[in-house]
């Protein structure tokens, strides 16, 4: 293959101009996929401070696009305004969609933005929220009712105060500290927030406006910097004699400032011409190369750039390929971006919070079922047009059912009481989860049942997720299937739910649900008895690490009718406040320490030859409200039982609710006994606990929580 890139150099102020369209559209845009910008304000002053020391901008890599047919990634201006505020992000460039010919920044946008957002105009800047501003400052953070609705826009300026303070202390103007001499600035009442505040709110940034001829725009400075020829110091002088006297800066301060910022001028027009050099991807070119051997090029070259630190992931990839082939003629002239967002709010609305990343995950997976024979997207097929490119045409035929699958399935796990990365720590657990109950989804939305039999089947289907969701979920982690291997077991799942989706066509309605049962059942009983040997093994030493038994104790506590109904007692000492959770210890480390160094009176043997290994076992643990902290005093678990509001009204003894979660007198009143007999109670309960988990594992017990449901 030929050669598809060439080496140049720009001037930077040039490259500025592409990236903010000031002569007349924007012809440098970033690509979608790029990542969010993420530098911060000091970032931008320090970046501004180098470039007027004279320290390299750094290299480029761009993509001069003139084909449109080729230009398949998404692009979009650069930002005027970074606002914080919002899911926004800002005010953008403006610009026709697209021009004829533009570039992509493909690796450098951080810089370029952040340049832009100092020196691009007048309004350039960032809108923060003011406690934002405030962790950047180090200052205290604004309190108050609408403390956290307060915003603030912020421009880059020059403080003369600080400027003229630098320089009477003997510095030039490459000696100046601009990380102090620069500030972010708010201009006016425009540039804040419009919500009233108290007489003691205290803004984070200082108001142009209340220091007439204080703070000079950088943008206005990089304007006056002219860079044609011929201009010397006196000329640089001449324009800001004009411009200082009609800012308002006081006489004395213009007679110390003057001369230093025309030479401050004839810094920044060196580096407006200085060069910047950069790889730039040529544009397609029809009598050198096929079209797909330099799309697929163009591709590639993205899924091995890294971008400070990050490289893109085969998601990001996988999604600039859906939104380049996205016909929204077929969504309601929604893009795919659209599409997926709306998908990521109804979801959210379901109690199921994922990244952009992991939702692509998740319908790739679709798209592999029911349009790829069950063939999930290897790298290197992301290199290859004709593999990846179809999916988003069969995404858009798909996209009727697709958000009902996910937005339902998250809605059953809610039901469940099971949370993402609390309950289910393992994506491709869910995904599995959703793509099983998925297919009868699916089903249903081609056949041709009425209304109500749908009704009815979405009911019996969604009772047989209740029925086997957290038996999944917990099983196949447990059993460690997510492991090393993790990408070949996820295949694996996928391609035996495509093998079932190809029969089903021809099924009825039981017949589907008898079909889908039978493949939870086959992939469940496969996951017992790793899972089984993870639970019977289940032992911590250390006591910082008892949260391991956080799901065990989860779903034992919800085995058992009286259980469950004991579990169910806020184990709060206030009504008021909120119940929180966690694995505790009945018997704390502490007191069985000192249980420990007891001697006995009566000559027999001491009970420091008594077992303490069994302190951190899963039997002396049980979920407990998080403000007990039982691990970490010498009370015992009656003294903090005592103090339940619940208790007091009587509503449950202490002693009943102890019996229920087979809490005996040993670990309720370890005071009354001796280490041995503690540590015999706790290794029973431990038996017992496992013993169910056990029972569960194997689908002979099920949870009492969901009855009903």
């Amino acid at each position: 293959m030929a050669r598809i890139y060439d080496e140049k150099t720009e001037q930077l102020g040039k490259l500025l101009e592409w990236a903010s369209g000031r002569d007349s559209t924007a012809t440098l845009l970033i690509p979608d996929l790029q990542r969010p910008y993420v530098w911060s304000p000091s970032q931008v002053t320090l970046l501004v401070d180098s470039l007027i020391r004279g320290w390299p901008f750094g290299t480029l890599l761009l993509w001069f696009v003139r084909n449109q047919d080729i230009a398949t990634i998404p692009a979009r201006p650069f930002w005027t305004v970074f606002d914080e505020t919002s899911a926004a992000s800002g005010a953008q460039v403006g610009r026709v969609n697209p021009p004829a010919e533009f570039r992509m920044v493909l690796d450098g946008q951080q810089r370029l933005q952040s340049l832009l957002l100092a020196v691009g105009g007048d309004d350039y800047g960032f809108k923060r929220p003011d406690q934002k501003w405030c962790e950047l400052l180090e200052r205290d953070k604004p309190r108050g009712k609408y403390a956290s609705e307060h915003w603030s826009h912020g421009q880059l300026c020059l403080d003369l105060v600080e400027f003229e303070r630098q320089l009477r202390d003997g510095r030039n103007i490459l000696e100046v500290d601009y990380r102090d001499a620069l500030k972010w600035i708010v201009r006016g009442p425009t540039d804040l927030s419009s919500r009233p505040t108290s007489s003691s709110y205290k803004r984070p940034l200082d108001n142009a406006s209340a220091e007439p001829g204080r703070f000079l725009r950088f943008s206005r400075l990089w304007e006056w910097a002219k860079t044609q020829a011929g201009l010397f110091e006196d000329d640089f002088s001449r324009i800001l004699t004009k411009q200082l006297e009609t800012h308002g800066v006081p006489t004395e301060r213009r007679d110390v400032v003057l001369a230093p910022l025309a030479r401050l001028l004839m810094t920044l027009a060196q580096v407006k011409q200085s060069k910047v050099a950069f790889l730039e991807l040529m544009p397609f070119d029809e009598d050198t190369m096929k079209s797909e051997v330099y799309t697929d090029a163009i591709v590639n070259i993205f899924t091995r750039l890294n971008t400070a630190g990050r490289a893109l992931t085969r998601q990001e990839i996988t999604f600039a390929w859906i939104k380049s082939g996205w016909d929204d003629s077929r969504t309601d002239n929604k893009t795919a971006t659209a599409c997926f967002e709306d998908l990521q709010r109804g979801l959210k609305a379901a109690k199921l919070e994922i990244e952009t990343d992991e939702l692509v995950g998740a319908v790739s997976t679709l798209w592999s079922i029911f349009r790829n024979s069950g063939k999930l997207l290897t790298s290197h097929d992301l290199l290859r047009g004709e593999k990846v490119r179809p999916m988003a045409e069969n995404l858009v035929e798909l996209w009727p059912t697709i958000p009902s699958i996910l937005i339902e399935a998250a809605e059953n796990l809610d039901q469940a009481g099971l949370v993402y990365k609390k309950h289910v720590r393992s994506l491709n657990a869910m995904i599995i989860l959703a793509c099983w109950r998925g297919l009868g989804i699916a089903w249903a939305s081609q056949s041709t049942m009425t209304v109500l039999q749908k009704a009815g089947f979405e009911t019996q289907l969604d009772a047989a997720f209740l029925k086997v969701a957290d038996r999944w979920i917990l099983a196949s982690q447990w059993a460690g299937v997510w492991g090393t291997s993790t990408e070949k077991v996820f295949a694996e799942y996928v391609s035996q739910l495509a093998e079932l989706w190809s029969r089903l066509g021809t099924m009825t309605s039981t017949e589907v649900l008898a079909a889908l049962d039978e493949r939870m059942i086959t992939w469940l009983d496969a996951l017992r008895a790793p899972a089984v040997k993870r639970i019977s093994e289940l032992d911590v030493d250390d006591r910082g690490r008892v949260h391991e038994y956080f799901l065990p104790l989860w779903i034992w506590h919800r085995l058992s009718r009286e259980r469950w109904d004991a579990s169910q007692i806020p184990l709060r000492e206030e009504k008021k406040r909120r119940l929180s959770l966690d694995v505790d210890h009945a018997v704390s480390f502490s007191r069985w320490q000192q249980l420990a160094q007891m001697r006995p009176t009566d000559g027999s043997e001491s009970s420091t030859d008594a077992d303490t290994t069994t302190v951190n076992s899963i039997g002396n643990c049980s979920l407990l409200e998080k403000s007990f902290n039982i691990s970490k005093g010498t009370q015992t678990l009656r003294a903090f039982l005592d103090q339940v509001q619940q208790f007091k009204d009587d509503s449950m003894t202490v002693e009943a609710w102890a019996d229920a979660l087979h809490l005996g007198k040993p670990l309720l009143d370890p005071d009354r006994y001796s280490l041995p007999e503690i540590s015999g109670a706790v290794r029973e309960r431990t038996l017992l606990i496992k013993a169910d988990l056990e029972a569960y594992l194997a689908g002979q017990v099920a949870r009492v929580d969901l009855a009903g449901r």
